[in-house]
C-alpha cells in the first residue's frame, strides 16, 4: 500500500517538468501543483481514520487505495490544468487513512519490542515506491507520454485494492467492531495536554516537511544541479530512495539493538528518534555541493535517516497510547497537523526558487528545523499518552 502511495505521488515529480511545458507552469505554479493532493489529504486524514477505528482495516484500505487509483486514471485524461488539481485533490481524499491503516496493522500485529523495526521497514515502502514510481515514469513518459504513466499506475492500485479485500482479516473485528465507538472532541483535546504527544508531534511536523518537499522537488533540482535529462533525473532520483530505503532498515535495526539491549522501556525509542533527526538534518549540506556523486550520497543519507526517525517516532506513538484500539484516531491527529505544515513545502520552496534562483534556503531551513524537532523529543517525550473524554 505504502509502494503504491508514494509510487502514484512520484509520478507527478516526475512527470512536471513536461507537464510544466504543455501546461505553461511558473515554478510558482508547479509548487501549487506539487502540493494539490495535500488540500483534502491533510483536511480529511482526522475523519478517516476514526472512521477506520470503528470498521477495521479491511474495508478503509480497499477502498481507499481503488478510490485514489481511480483518481489516477482520470488524471491521465484531463485536457487541462484544472481538471488535473480535481484528480489531484480526489487523490488526497484516497489517501488520507493509508498512515492509519499502517499504523493499527503493526498495533494489531507486531510484537512491542520489534514495532520499531516493522514501522521502518513499512515506511521504506514509501522509498520503494518513489523510486519505482520515479523509474518507471521516467521511461514511461519517454516512450508513452505521461498520460500513459498515471493510468498504468492506476490500474495497479485497483488490482491491489481487490486482493486486499480477499486477503486481509483484522484479528479483532470480530469481537471489537461492533462495540466501537467514535473518539469524542474532549479525547482528541486531550491528546495536546501531554508533553510526549506534543515532542512526537513535533517531529512528524518537520520530519512531513522535509519528506514532502524531496518528493515533490527532487526531479527538479536534480535537472537544475545537474542538467540531466528527464531518464538521468529518474535512475538517479530512484537510486537514492533505493540506498535510503535499505540504509534506514540496517539504521533502525541497529539503534533499537542497542537502545534495548538491556530490557524494553519505550521512552528509550526517543533518542532513536533524536539521534536519526541529526543525520537527516545532513540536508543543510546540499548547498555546498554541485556535482552528482555528493550530492547522491547527502540525498541518500539523509534520506535513510529521516525514514528510521520516522519508523521510530511512529513506534514510539503507538508503545506510549494507553489505549490501542485508538491508534488509528491518534494516528490521523498527528498526520492532520503535520501535513498542514507538510503541504507548504512544496509551495514554500516554488517561491523560494523563484526569488533566490537556487533551492539553498529550503535546505537551510529544513535542517534547522529537523535539530530542534529532535531536542524537543529528548526533552518532552517520556511519560505514556492517555485520552480522557473530559479533555482533562
Amino acid at each position: 500500500m505504502y509502494v503504491i502511495s508514494y509510487g502514484d505521488r512520484a509520478a507527478l515529480s516526475i512527470a512536471l517538468p513536461t507537464m510544466g511545458k504543455e501546461f505553461s507552469l511558473t515554478p510558482v505554479q508547479m509548487g501549487w501543483v506539487s502540493s494539490s493532493f495535500l488540500w483534502s489529504y491533510f483536511l480529511l486524514n482526522l475523519p478517516s481514520t476514526i472512521v477506520l477505528d470503528m470498521v477495521g482495516g479491511r474495508l478503509i484500505g480497499s477502498l481507499a487505495v481503488g478510490l485514489w487509483s481511480f483518481a489516477m486514471l482520470l488524471g491521465g485524461m484531463v485536457q487541462n490544468i484544472s481538471q488535473f488539481l480535481l484528480t489531484r485533490v480526489l487523490l488526497g481524499v484516497g489517501e488520507a487513512p493509508t498512515f492509519g491503516v499502517g499504523a493499527t496493522v503493526v498495533r494489531n500485529w507486531a510484537l512491542p519490542k520489534e514495532r520499531g523495526s516493522v514501522m521502518t521497514v513499512l515506511l521504506t515502502g514509501m522509498q520503494l515506491g518513489l523510486a519505482g514510481g520515479t523509474i518507471a515514469g521516467a521511461y514511461l513518459i519517454t516512450l508513452f507520454g505521461w498520460r500513459f504513466e498515471f493510468m498504468a499506475l492506476g490500474c495497479i492500485g485497483i488490482l491491489w485494492a481487490v486482493v486486499w479485500w480477499l486477503v486481509y482479516r483484522n484479528p479483532t473485528e470480530k469481537t471489537v467492531t461492533a462495540r466501537r465507538a467514535p473518539v469524542s472532541v474532549p479525547e482528541i483535546r486531550s491528546l495536546f495536554r501531554s508533553s510526549s504527544f506534543l515532542g512526537i508531534l513535533a517531529v512528524q511536523c518537520t520530519q512531513n516537511y522535509l519528506n514532502f518537499l524531496v518528493m515533490s522537488w527532487m526531479p527538479l533540482y536534480l535537472i537544475h544541479e545537474l542538467h540531466i535529462d528527464t531518464t538521468g533525473t529518474g535512475t538517479r532520483t530512484a537510486l537514492c530512495y533505493l540506498v535510503a530505503a535499505f540504509g534506514a532498515v540496517i539504521i533502525g535495526r541497529i539503534f533499537e539493538h542497542v537502545v534495548f539491549r538491556r530490557g524494553i522501556y519505550p521512552p528509550r525509542r526517543r533518542y532513536i528518534v533524536a539521534t536519526c533527526l541529526a543525520g537527516a538534518a545532513t540536508i543543510g549540506l546540499l548547498p555546498h555541493f554541485h556535482t552528482m556523486a555528493p550530492i547522491l550520497v547527502v540525498l541518500s543519507v539523509s534520506l535513510a535517516c529521516l525514514i528510521a526517525a520516522n519508523g521510530a517516532n511512529t513506534a514510539l506513538l503507538t508503545d506510549l497510547v494507553e489505549d490501542g484500539q485508538k491508534i488509528g484516531t491518534i494516528t490521523g491527529v498527528t498526520l492532520t497537523c503535520s501535513n498542514s505544515l507538510g503541504l507548504l513545502a512544496p509551495i514554500l520552496t516554488g517561491y523560494i526558487v523563484f526569488y533566490t534562483g537556487s533551492f539553498d534556503m529550503a535546505w537551510y531551513m529544513c535542517a534547522a528545523a529537523l535539530v530542534c524537532a529532535a531536542l524537543l523529543s529528548v526533552l518532552l517525550v517520556r511519560s505514556p499518552i492517555k485520552m480522557d473524554r473530559r479533555g482533562g
